[in-house]
């Protein structure tokens, strides 16, 4: 057996579509119209198709159920940021610095799915780099062996 990825059941696929490509930055790469499958691994599917295959009825659906999210990183984290204030997509929370020093933030999707995008770990390592921490240092802050902080910060 091999996982293939998550699906999403949304109420209006193409402004899930346009909110995952212009908003969160993947690409469709198949769309069959009720389902579409998204760089990365993850599919969307319509309401309507999922419940003619399951024989659910519509009130089966709990959108904003809050007990999965969907993660991704981004290099420019901080564009990002930016990008969600132009646009004013509301954040759950604030933007916060994990312990381990990784910048995220996390919203909804169109369908009250909730999205985390939390900076790129390797752009975090070298962000630390920067603002002065040692290699043993960094270690200790974010779990990472040693020499993959090493390849990281001399890359």
């Amino acid at each position: 057996m091999k996982f293939r990825g998550p699906m999403l059941i949304v109420k209006d696929i193409e402004k899930s579509k346009g909110f995952y490509t212009q908003i969160i930055g993947v690409r469709v790469i198949s769309d069959l119209g009720e389902n579409a499958t998204l760089t990365g691994g993850l599919a969307l599917q319509t309401e309507q198709s999922w419940l003619t295959f399951t024989n659910c009825k519509q009130d089966f659906f709990r959108y904003g159920g809050n007990v999965v999210e969907m993660y991704f990183e981004e290099e420019d984290f901080d564009g990002f940021m930016e990008k969600l204030r132009k646009k004013k997509v509301e954040l759950l929370g604030s933007e916060m610095i994990m312990p381990w020093g990784q910048k995220v933030a996390r919203l909804y999707d169109p369908d009250g799915h909730i999205i985390e995008v939390g900076e790129d770990l390797k752009i975090m390592v070298k962000r630390l780099y920067k603002e002065g921490l040692t290699i043993d240092e960094l270690a200790d802050k974010t779990y990472m062996e040693k020499g993959m902080i090493e390849k990281i910060v001399h890359s």
